[in-house]
């Protein structure tokens, strides 16, 4: 029966018999057989196995054994019933009340406990399960084995494989795999051989979930609905998905709100979800980002959302982060003008200076660098000068250079123009955030203030002491709304998530305000994920669940129902905008350097007239 039972699934196995009570010649024969049989066999389980050889494990135990009850109990505490272990536990007939011991071990929907009832003309292997701890011990018929007998068989009904005969019953309403082999005769009546189909209706029983609300208390009562949908869109999106993976379980969902997710304290503890969890009062979390401290006391069960937290920003004009009077034109072609123009001034000097030996003229160049060098700035600033040329050399050298210039000039206007309102394209990075003008801060969550402080790389950590959280000034943190109206004005960039955030965005922004919008991630990690108990007994039922919700294409549905893109401006809105003294800086600074450079040239000129 041994044999039969443990090569059923045609798995890799290996019997573990730590408190077997039989003859040593009993476990000797035993031993052999399953040797024959490629079965391994041993008294004690090594420690640095990993998790994924603990499935090949059958831990096999006989309740006629008279230390075997304090053996399962022990087990039991251990937590040796969960998954991935597996047991076979042997019930001669007449011991019915060894069975009583099942109501106080821990074999929840995750274990795969078989229990082996001799009848004397057969084995009854029954499974057994609990929903949880309080819970009735429920039974279910696996399969049944007896001696070999295959004289009321005929040959066409059975189909040779190696040692074993294989016989299928194709009537539908009957779900049984007959094997036959030199061992005897097993009757599999599994209608699935995945746990998780024979364990997925849980009955009823209560599941709940942890649900953080931080927007509005009016969440509790809009959970399933659109109301509402600034409001805490990750504990809809997550609730919505966890609510269908309980229908399919046929389980009762119960909802906790605790305030947080769940952080260390100075001493050592956790609040919120984590808490709950850790104190087994909920068996799902809402969506959680990960943490190194979190994953060694809980699991991450799956992703059933979305979200993002960024820092959002309109892209500043380009006056801000560089001097556009000198973008309009390339370096070569500013090289290019400025040797067009050293030419024109040699020759004009030439001309000048033959024009001077030919004869004399107040309104004539008199041959001095100094008149070439007046007149050449007037034709650059479109000015004009009152000593000019009077013979044709001179004439042709001026025409060319004011026309060259005045095309020049054209085009230089025309992208100043342009470029007095253009976004740009310079903020990109973090590292470029922390050198821009722009200021920063982020939302007033819990989540905000953990990593800000957590994420320590040189670049993060410069961001929040100097633009988030000087020292000696109050923190950067604002509301959603005040700070999605410091995008709005420009020269800000907000840390936030971006659903609610770009929701409202919608609402408020002008079109022409939603052209520019930039995100820069921050934290830089995965989307978050759904959390539960540490080794939960429903853990493998809520993940393939979640899996099925996700290929049917719900999940993403409900995504689409909850999500806000990012806005998108209907094509650039032509609208008026001022030019303010940002634009003008460069500008006004070189007039403001000619303005101090005129007195001192003046006190030159006169000091040089006296002396």
């Amino acid at each position: 029966m041994l044999i039969s039972f443990l090569k059923l699934d045609d798995r890799p196995t290996s019997l573990l018999i730590p408190n077997l009570c039989w003859t040593r010649h009993k476990i000797i024969s035993m031993s052999k057989m399953m040797a024959e049989n490629g079965i391994n066999i041993a008294y004690s389980m090594q420690r640095n196995k990993t998790e994924r050889f603990l499935h090949h494990i059958v831990v096999l135990a006989d309740l006629e054994c008279s230390n075997t009850k304090a053996f399962l109990l022990k087990a039991s505490e251990d937590g040796y019933f969960k998954s991935p272990y597996r047991w076979l536990l042997l019930a001669p007939e007449g011991l019915k009340d060894k069975l009583d011991i099942l109501d106080h071990l821990e074999v929840l929907v995750d274990s795969d406990v078989v229990v082996a009832r001799d009848t004397g003309e057969k084995f009854i292997l029954t499974e057994v399960y609990k929903t949880s701890k309080d819970t009735d011990v429920m039974y279910t018929l696996r399969a049944t084995w007896r001696p070999i007998n295959l004289s009321h068989y005929d040959d066409h009904d059975v189909n040779y494989y190696g040692l074993s005969f294989v016989i299928k019953n194709n009537r539908s309403d009957i779900h049984t795999r007959t094997v036959i082999s030199k061992y005897g005769f097993i009757e599999d009546h599994r209608r699935s051989t995945s746990l998780f189909f024979r364990r997925r209706d849980l009955r009823g029983h209560v599941l709940t979930i942890a649900n953080v609300i931080l927007d509005s208390n009016q969440t509790k009562e809009h959970l399933d609905d659109r109301l509402f949908l600034k409001q805490d869109s990750g504990a809809k999106m997550a609730y919505a998905i966890v609510k269908i993976c309980f229908q399919m379980l046929n389980a009762t969902e119960n909802i906790l709100f605790p305030y947080t997710w769940g952080y260390k304290d100075k001493n050592g503890n956790y609040q919120g979800i984590i808490e709950h969890l850790l104190k087994k009062e909920a068996d799902l979390g809402t969506m959680a980002f990960f943490t190194e401290e979190r994953l060694e006391i809980i699991d991450y069960v799956a992703m059933v959302g979305t979200t993002g937290i960024r820092f959002v920003f309109r892209e500043p004009p380009l006056a801000n982060t560089a001097n556009i009077f000198t973008l309009p034109f390339t370096r070569d072609v500013w090289l290019a003008i400025l040797i067009c123009i050293l030419g024109c001034a040699l020759f004009l000097y030439i001309t000048s200076k033959w024009e001077a030996t030919m004869s004399t003229h107040q309104t004539q160049l008199d041959g001095s660098w100094a008149d070439v060098l007046i007149l050449i700035i007037g034709a650059v600033l479109q000015q004009g000068c009152t000593l000019e040329p009077r013979y044709a050399a001179g004439r042709i050298v001026t025409l060319l250079l004011f026309v060259a210039l005045t095309i020049l000039y054209a085009a230089y206007s025309a992208n100043i123009v342009v470029l007095l309102r253009a976004p740009s394209s310079s903020v990109r990075s973090l590292s470029d955030l922390l050198h821009s003008p722009i200021k920063l801060g982020a939302s007033d969550f819990v989540y905000n203030r953990y990593f800000f402080k957590q994420l320590n790389d040189s670049v993060r950590k410069a961001i929040y002491d100097t633009k988030i959280a000087p020292k000696g000034k109050k923190p950067n943190f604002y509301s959603m709304k005040d700070g999605v109206e410091k995008i709005r004005k420009g020269l800000f960039a907000f840390h936030m998530e971006v659903n609610p955030g770009y929701r409202m965005i919608q609402e408020t922004f002008q079109e022409n305000e939603k052209c520019d919008l930039v995100e820069i991630d921050y934290i830089n990690m995965i989307d978050p994920w759904l959390i539960g108990q540490k080794r939960s007994p429903f853990k493998d039922l809520f993940k393939i669940n979640f899996i099925r919700i996700r290929e049917t294409g719900i999940q993403s549905n409900n995504r689409q129902r909850l999500i806000v893109p990012r806005p998108r401006c209907s094509g650039h809105v032509a609208t008026f905008s001022s030019v303010g003294i940002t634009d003008m800086y460069p500008a006004m600074l070189a007039t403001l350097y000619g303005m101090l450079m005129a007195p001192a040239v003046l006190l030159v000129e006169i000091a040089y007239y006296r002396l």
